[in-house]
């Protein structure tokens, strides 16, 4: 990955760290060569279509095509297959979207069927769901929780990284509860920045979204209606929580 992430510079970010619903849309095998091609069975349906190019766009010679739909009890969204060529990489989450973090990784959040059918109908239908986001590269694949201090893959509710800026929750376990940090890190500088949002929550659901997606508005970014200045990163006021 170029460098992009020295196992040093993780471990000094996660020590710097460690002081202090809305309801939006919501089995792996080996290849030859540096790819690993992960749940990449055709979807229901598959149309062979280049969906819109994500916020950050993807390096020369990436794709996604076959767009299809995924849903569970508590979710559904679209995916698609992201592809190097004639390569198959992951099936992946399009609400979360592939975003290009250096020249050659990428962080996207990938979405599995289950094995499982719900029903054995003459047509059987299968549940299909997103994982954990990963952070890779042409020869590695990591789980973004390994990468970014206090993420949470089920509650950070993380937004697609812009410029290779990513902005997530920050979830720090303090027993009975959780203590919730407005968090942004840096992919290319390998730079975090946290402030305590002065929130305690048990996080006691399995909804993906309890905690509102970041929303950034020019210089100024909202987690639930806590504003915080994008220069400074400190609190500026307090806006009512979005319904």
């Amino acid at each position: 990955m170029r460098s992009l992430l020295m196992a040093a510079a993780v471990v000094s970010l996660l020590a710097s760290c460690a002081g202090p619903e809305n309801r939006l849309p919501p089995a792996t095998a080996s290849v030859p060569g540096p790819y690993r091609v992960l749940d990449t069975s055709p979807p229901a349906k598959p149309q062979q279509e280049i969906v819109p190019v994500p916020a950050s766009p993807l390096p020369s010679g990436y794709t996604l095509t076959d767009t299809s739909g995924w849903s569970t009890d508590e979710e559904e969204g679209q995916r698609a297959i992201l592809r190097h060529g004639e390569v198959a990489i992951d099936t992946v989450d399009l609400n979360f979207g592939v975003a290009a973090v250096g020249e050659d990784s990428l962080v996207f959040l990938p979405v599995r069927t289950d094995s499982m059918p719900l029903s054995r109908t003459s047509v059987p239908t299968y549940d299909r769901f997103p994982t954990e986001h990963v952070l890779w590269t042409p020869t590695s694949r990591r789980k973004l929780r390994d990468v970014l201090p206090f993420f949470n893959a089920g509650a950070s509710s993380p937004t697609i990284p812009s410029m290779s800026v990513i902005h997530y929750w920050g979830i720090a376990p303090r027993a009975p509860t959780n203590r919730l940090y407005a968090m942004r890190y840096d992919f290319r500088r390998a730079r975090v920045d946290s402030v305590f949002l002065d929130r305690e929550d048990p996080l006691a659901t399995d909804y993906r979204y309890h905690l509102g997606i970041p929303q950034i508005h020019g210089t100024e970014v909202s987690f639930d209606g806590v504003i915080l200045d994008e220069s400074t990163w400190r609190v500026i006021r307090h806006d009512p929580p979005p319904r």
